[in-house]
């Protein structure tokens, strides 16, 4: 039977275009500005006082004396010194010309313009993430004299490279359950009494995401109230013995890309799983506005016919006392 309708063109069907992106989710660990102590207005470099405690100045009393009981305490000093961050990027419409996704541009003289459309809107959200995600990164693996993803700052891992590290003897790389809580009992047990005085609420487990894992294996089929925590706003809130931990999934991207000194054990082994039991406000952040990821602005060059995205900022990090820290790694038995 001959159709009634004939097809003359050439055109092919590549299918429905669904009007929506989806994203990829970006993580990361925590809200680095505000869980920790934001030192504001830092343009450079900026000096910090910390006062040890004064102890030992009670004495019995032996009769009318003008002889002192003794004790001093010190007065350090150390440096917040704030890289200078930037970000630069740009577009060209021609990306996607003869695709779908010129459907989105607009017309006219503003056709090579992707501010303004889908496109655009996409460049600052994944902008406003990645900032986010780097600042995390940059302050606790920052090196100034590594790669340049690196070289920003010197992160908290640089600063804390003397500091005393509990090292747990476990396997390497595929941390068990058994090894996770033996190495968190251990730095638990060992911190200074500075740190085991301090609120619960005031202090934090950071640990290498395995490690997490491995402890949240050894939790389950148990109900012990000093492991979980509670659940808020769909959040899970683990913690040891009243501590929250934190995942921090930022460390696996810096130990693949660095070896910390932190990380490697008394034979010179890296090692890749470890805990930062640390009271939150001994770490400082020094930076010159108040939100780096509200650093950015994005307009459109008509000379070059693209659209250029900038942010500038500063950004330091110094920790205050050795008292307050205590560093963990699951190290080669």
């Amino acid at each position: 039977m001959a159709n009634v309708v004939d097809k003359a063109f050439s055109a092919t069907y590549g299918g429905a275009n669904l009007n929506e992106i989806f994203y990829e989710p970006t993580f990361r660990s925590d809200e680095i500005l505000a869980n920790y102590r934001v030192i504001p207005n830092v343009k450079h470099k900026m000096n910090v006082f910390a006062a040890a405690p004064l102890t030992k100045i009670v004495n019995a009393y032996t009769g009318c004396s003008s002889a002192l009981t003794g004790g001093d305490f010190d007065l350090s000093d150390k440096t917040i010194e704030a890289g200078r961050c930037r970000v630069a990027l740009e577009q060209c419409a021609d990306e996607f010309f003869g695709t779908y996704i010129e459907e989105l541009y607009r017309s006219g003289v503003d056709a090579t313009s992707v501010e303004g459309t889908e496109i655009g809107d996409m460049m600052v959200k994944r902008t406003v993430d990645g900032i986010g995600q780097d600042i995390v990164r940059l302050a606790w693996g920052g090196d100034t004299t590594a790669a340049t993803a690196y070289a920003t700052l010197d992160g908290w891992m640089k600063l804390m490279a003397a500091e005393t590290v509990i090292e747990e003897a476990g396997t390497v790389g595929a941390v068990s359950g058994t090894d996770a809580i033996n190495l968190l009992r251990a730095v638990f047990d060992g911190a200074p009494a500075a740190l085991q005085q301090i609120a619960v609420a005031d202090k934090k487990m950071f640990v290498t995401p395995r490690l997490f894992n491995a402890y949240l294996a050894n939790l389950e089929g148990t109900s012990s109230d000093l492991s979980y925590a509670s659940q808020k706003d769909g959040v899970m809130k683990v913690s040891f013995r009243g501590v929250e931990l934190v995942p921090m999934y930022e460390w696996d991207t810096i130990l693949t890309d660095t070896n910390p000194a932190l990380f490697t054990d008394a034979a010179a082994a890296e090692c890749n799983d470890g805990v930062c039991y640390i009271a939150t406000q001994n770490l400082l952040i020094g930076t010159d506005v108040a939100d780096p990821q509200s650093q950015l602005k994005m307009w459109y060059e008509d000379k070059d016919e693209k659209v250029l995205v900038r942010s500038y900022f500063k950004l330091g990090v110094q920790y205050l006392f050795s008292s307050l820290t205590q560093w963990g790694i699951v190290a080669s038995a």
